[in-house]
C-alpha cells in the first residue's frame, strides 16, 4: 500500500492558541458515525465505511488521531486541519500497524533485557555477598536507593516465592535476593542497578561488556520506552526527551540523536548482541521495515543509511 500525504508532506502542528484566547470546552462526545462523517468532511477518503466504523469502534478514535496528524495540513483560510488530498483511512492503518507492531518487537527485545540484568545482579553481587546482601545499606551508594528497594519491593507478598520463605523460615525476615528480584518492576529494577554501590555496578556490567556509567544510563532510557510500550503510546515520530541514552564507545556514532527511538533501538540491539538474539532481533527490525516501505523512518531518527551499516547487517 502506497502511503499518500505521509511522505511528502509536513506533519500538522496544532496551533497554540495564547493565553488570553483560552475558553471553556464545549465540544461534545460523538459517536464513531459522526466522526468517521466528520473525517470524512476533513478530505479523508474511506473506500470500505463499514470496515472503517468497525475500526474506529474498536480501536477508538482519539488513538487513530495521532497518527492522522501527519497527513494533514492546515487550511490555508480557517487554519483547521484537512487531509492531503488522496489521503484514505487505510493510510492511517498502515501507519498505526507499523507502529503497533514495533512497540511489540521493542517489548520483547527489553523482556530479555530485563531478566538477564535480574540475573546478573543475583550472580555478581548475592554469591559473593549472600543472599541478604540488600538488608545492609553499606551495598548501595544512594541510601534511597536502599531504602526504596527494602521498603516496597521486598514485602510484596502476592508472589508465591515471597509467602513461601514467610512459611517455610523465620530469619532473615525477609526472603533472598532473588525470590524478591521476580517481584519488581523494570524501573525499579534500573533504579536498584544504579543505587548500587560502584564496585557492585562494574561487577554486573561486565556481564554486559559496557561501561556502568553507560548501563544505568541506558537501563533508565529503556525504562521510558517500555513503559510506552506497555501503556500503548505512539512511538513513530515521538519526542523522547526524558532519560536519554548517553552514547557508548563502541557505538560511536551509530545512536544518532538521542532524543527520538532510533537511539533507544541501537541500545536495544548492542544489549541483545551481548546476550543473546541480537542478530534475529534485527533481522525482525529490518523485515519490519520492509512491510511497509513508505512509513518514513527518519521520523524516529533512523539514518538514511542505516541499513548498510555495519551494526545491522
Amino acid at each position: 500500500m502506497r502511503t499518500r500525504g505521509l511522505v511528502h508532506s509536513p506533519t500538522f502542528r496544532l496551533p497554540v492558541a495564547p493565553p488570553n484566547a483560552r475558553r471553556p470546552y464545549t465540544k461534545p462526545a460523538l459517536r464513531p458515525s459522526d466522526l468517521l462523517a466528520h473525517l470524512q468532511s476533513r478530505g479523508l477518503h474511506f473506500p470500505d465505511p463499514v470496515a472503517a466504523l468497525h475500526r474506529i469502534e474498536y480501536v477508538g478514535y482519539y488513538r487513530l488521531l495521532a497518527y492522522m496528524r501527519s497527513f494533514q495540513r492546515p487550511d490555508p483560510i480557517t487554519g483547521k486541519p484537512h487531509f492531503v488530498p488522496g489521503t484514505a483511512f487505510e493510510d492511517v492503518l498502515h501507519l498505526y500497524s507499523f507502529d503497533r507492531e514495533l512497540r511489540l518487537l521493542c517489548l520483547d527485545a527489553i523482556e530479555r533485557i530485563e531478566v538477564a540484568l535480574r540475573a546478573a545482579i543475583v550472580s555478581e553481587v548475592a554469591v559473593a555477598h549472600g543472599p541478604h546482601f540488600f538488608l545492609d545499606p553499606q551495598h548501595f551508594e544512594r541510601l534511597g536507593a536502599f531504602v526504596e528497594f527494602y521498603q516496597t519491593a521486598c514485602r510484596d507478598k502476592r508472589y508465591l516465592a515471597i509467602r513461601h520463605y514467610e512459611q517455610r523460615y523465620s530469619t532473615p525476615e525477609l526472603a533472598p535476593i532473588w525470590a524478591i528480584m521476580e517481584t519488581i518492576t523494570y524501573g525499579a529494577l534500573s533504579r536498584l542497578f544504579s543505587g548500587l554501590k560502584v564496585a557492585h555496578r562494574k561487577a554486573v556490567a561486565r556481564r554486559f561488556g559496557y561501561d556502568e556509567a553507560v548501563l544505568g544510563s541506558w537501563f533508565r532510557s529503556l525504562n521510558l520506552l517500555r513503559n510506552m510500550c506497555a501503556h500503548h503510546n505512539r512511538l513513530w515520530n515521538a519526542p523522547m526527551h526524558v532519560d536519554q541514552p548517553v552514547g557508548a564507545r563502541r557505538l560511536r556514532g551509530e545512536q544518532g540523536r538521542t532524543d527520538l527511538l532510533y537511539a533507544r533501538l541501537v541500545v536495544l540491539g548492542a544489549l541483545l548482541d551481548v546476550i543473546g538474539g541480537g542478530a534475529e532481533w534485527k533481522r525482525r527490525l529490518c523485515a519490519l521495515a520492509d512491510r511497509y516501505p513508505c512509513v518514513p523512518l527518519a521520523a524516529m531518527g533512523f539514518p538514511a543509511d542505516w541499513r548498510d551499516r555495519d551494526f545491522w547487517s
